[in-house]
């Protein structure tokens, strides 16, 4: 079955692959709900909560990456 990659952290699309449908629960980080057509300048980003994804502006998705590293470093 074709799933749907997104980091675990900060939810943003990681890109896709295949997976049985049994593993799914087993696999953090992917879903089956396929993401929304996007434009330039944006990206997906996967609401665990909600279950569903939104797109989100470029900019703000850098945010979330310098968060997740600084976190990551902070944590070291």
């Amino acid at each position: 079955m074709k799933t749907y990659l997104f980091n675990c952290e900060n939810g943003i699309y990681e890109g896709e692959t295949f997976e049985e449908l049994d593993m799914l629960q087993y696999e953090e980080g992917m879903t089956i709900i396929p993401p929304p057509a996007y434009e330039h300048g944006k990206v997906p980003v996967f609401d665990r909560r909600n279950n569903e994804w939104v797109v989100i502006p470029i900019a703000i998705a850098k945010q979330l990456l310098h968060i997740d590293e600084a976190n990551r470093e902070s944590k070291t």
